[in-house]
């Protein structure tokens, strides 16, 4: 292999890599963005059980024991 030729490659590989890299930070741009929407859904949802939770123990009359999770009847 000649001088140039093993230019060349060093070049393309570093082409390569900055492009794998601009990709791998695409990619974590774009989980980052999931994460959030899912830590944003998660709270939602758990204000959304805690509410139903209180209708619940509200229509039976039963007081909250802070020891147990507390679970609908199955």
């Amino acid at each position: 292999m000649s001088v140039s030729e093993k230019t060349w490659s060093v070049f393309k590989s570093i082409v390569l890599y900055q492009e794998a890299i601009k990709a791998m930070r695409d990619d974590m741009a774009a989980l980052s963005k999931d994460v959030v929407a899912l830590s944003r859904a998660h709270a939602s949802l758990s204000e959304r059980v805690s509410r139903l939770e209180g209708f619940v123990q509200g229509a039976t009359r039963t007081p909250f024991r802070p020891d147990e999770p507390a679970r609908l009847p199955e």
